[in-house]
């Protein structure tokens, strides 16, 4: 070990000793600076092994602190500080396999003020993070990350108030079990403004931003996948109240984006107006008329796939099409706990060099009444489409209810809902979907117990083969202070859109397209944690999860499983620490075998405030 290596370890390690035995003081007053801090300093040996890294073992010092204090006065700058160093699953709480390290800084300038600013900023190193996979677990990446923000605004009287916003960040991560690196890089500017004048309420906004993702080979199959996006927006609104506790409002909004995706370029604009009028002549009856124009409906179906973070290849957003709506609602409260409504629309849309054109009516109805001594509320709607196209009618109907009640000391809370032929974004297109889900927990004396269930399924009417599923159970248990466990177990699956931090569901009135991929897995977990005596816990949990994706690129088997545990013993302000936590990741597309990655670490740390 070089000399300066030696002895910066060696101040460090002193400094660690004196902060276990020397009294600090609370609170730390210079001038008009004023600052207080806690945290802790822990130091123990630890190590890292696996079948694709190299082994680390040694001596380590670690800790957390949290820093906040003003300058003059709160109101004029106040600021928070965090940071951490060598935390991971076996010495802490933080969701890392490895030791990571970082920190977050926020201020806030001038909050007493007409012109309140903040800042903040974010860092983190050698960090555990997540590649997103719907209804199971995810997979776990590794990497750096780094978040940057600046908000200011102006609020004085008499003259419009303005905010502008600014936001960026990346981050470089490794997918475990592969050797493939992926990246994302985003920003974002806001800026927005609004006044009153002569009872009109005007504001106004622009947006924009963009970012770059690569996404990893083993995700996307074949070669590593980039996407850039860039949009940007701008509109205005103005409202007006009107007689009979009325009000009236008017909008305009454009928006243009610009994505490229293997190789290909997709662009477009789209301008959406919307108008609103309401009026309440009475305390139970309103009336409201909405309108809404697009001259690109291409291109906001294509904008909805871009807003998740993903891309369309291959389409073209150029392709002239249009939407218009017009609705008119008329809602009654017959009774304190009944609600009707009924409304009548027209839609039309020109879309791939056809006309199109929907009358829908129909009401509504809402209950809300106490039940069995619980709380129950329940939603109808019954609609009848005629299109002008095919001359055929169809029905559609939605009902929802929820149910909250204690029986036999048990405390339940349950709810359903189930749609079919719900009018979608086109015209042509219905979905059909339902939600469920049951909870139910107990006590008897130091004894509880807790169970729950839900899924869901969302689907094209028309469309076989297209429905993305969903479901997961729970169950807990527990006596005391002397044991606590958890289960649960999720399935899910459908079609997904490829994005930079992960697959995204989606169903609706997309083309096929090359970002499409089908997807399929199922996860378990359970833990169990115990305090037997005062200062003393132990913890260990296990998630297995396994999945499949499939597009015309690329097909894979996945499986992902982590335990870590975690013993603990407090006496006053001193921890001992010891933990282990264990990942194995592996995807068949690599040919290689799943990596396993372990962590071990025994230590020492104390809490106290720094000053």
């Amino acid at each position: 070990m070089a000399v300066g290596s030696f002895l910066r370890s060696a101040w460090v390690m002193l400094g660690a000793l004196v902060a276990f035995v020397c009294p600090v003081a609370a609170q730390l007053r210079y001038g008009d600076l004023t600052a207080s801090s806690s945290g802790n300093i822990s130091s123990g040996y630890s190590a890292t092994y696996g079948n694709q890294i190299s082994s680390s073992h040694g001596w380590a010092v670690g800790g957390t602190g949290d820093f906040s204090g003003a300058f003059h006065n709160p109101n004029f700058l106040s600021y928070n500080a965090s940071v951490y160093l060598n935390q991971s699953r076996a010495n802490s709480d933080f969701q890392s396999i490895s030791n990571a390290s970082g920190f977050t800084l926020s201020s806030n300038l001038l909050s007493g003020s007409k012109f309140p600013g903040s800042v903040n900023y974010a860092k983190a190193f050698n960090s555990d993070g997540n590649f997103a996979v719907p209804g199971v677990a995810n997979y776990v990446t590794h990497g750096n990350n780094d978040t940057f923000g600046i908000n200011w605004s102006e609020n004085l009287t008499g003259v419009p108030n303005f905010s502008a916003g600014y936001q960026m960040g990346s981050s470089q991560y490794t997918v475990y079990g592969t050797n493939d690196n992926g990246k994302n890089r985003f920003h974002s500017l806001n800026l927005r403004s609004g006044y009153v004048l002569s009872g009109f309420n005007m504001n106004a906004f622009y947006v924009t931003g963009g970012g770059h993702s690569e996404i990893p080979q083993t995700i996307t199959g074949g070669s590593a996948s980039n996407i850039d996006n860039t949009s940007s927006g701008y509109g205005f609104n103005i409202s007006h109240r009107l007689p009979l506790s009325g009000s009236a409002s008017f909008g305009v909004n454009r928006t243009t984006y610009d994505t490229n995706y293997l190789n290909t370029t997709t662009n477009g604009t789209i301008d959406l107006v919307t108008g609103m009028a309401a009026v309440h002549p009475n305390n139970r009856l309103s009336l409201t008329l909405t309108t809404n124009y697009s001259d690109n409906l291409n291109g906001q179906l294509i904008e909805s796939v871009l807003n998740s973070g993903g891309a369309v290849a291959g389409s073209s957003s150029n392709t002239s099409s249009s939407s218009f709506d017009l609705m008119g609602v008329a809602t009654y409260a017959a009774a304190p706990n009944i609600q009707t409504s009924a409304f009548i629309e027209r839609r039309s849309q020109y879309w791939e060099g056809t006309e199109y054109g929907v009358n829908s009516y129909g009401g509504s109805a809402s209950y809300v009444h106490r039940l069995f001594e619980g709380s129950f509320n329940t939603a109808v709607t019954v609609s009848a489409n005629a299109s002008d196209n095919t001359g055929q009618d169809t029905l559609g109907f939605s009902t929802t209810e929820n149910y909250t009640n204690q029986l036999l000391g048990w405390h339940i809370t349950e709810s359903f809902g189930y749609s079919q032929n719900v009018q979608t974004l086109l015209i042509t297109y219905m979905n059909s979907f339902y939600h469920y889900s049951v909870n139910a927990h107990r006590r008897w004396g130091q004894f509880n117990m807790g169970m729950g269930a839900g899924g869901s399924r969302t689907a094209l009417t028309e469309t076989e083969g297209d429905a993305n599923v969903s479901e997961s159970y729970s169950a807990n248990a527990g006596y005391s202070h002397w044991l606590t466990t958890t289960g649960t177990y999720s399935k899910s699956s459908g079609q997904v859109i490829l994005t930079g931090s992960g697959l995204v569901p989606i169903t609706g009135p997309i083309a096929p397209s090359t970002s499409v991929s089908l997807f399929g897995g199922d996860s378990f977990a359970f833990g169990v944690s115990s305090s037997p005596a005062k200062g003393l816990t132990f913890a260990a949990n296990y998630a297995k999860s396994i999945s499949n994706t499939s597009s015309d690129t690329n097909s894979s088997k996945n499986h992902s499983v982590m335990f870590d545990s975690l013993v603990q013993y407090q006496y006053r302000k001193l921890y001992f620490t010891t933990g282990y936590a264990r990942l194995e990741q592996g995807f068949s597309s690599t040919g290689t075998q799943p990596e396993i990655v372990s962590s071990y670490y025994a230590g020492i740390s104390r809490w106290f405030n720094f000053f």
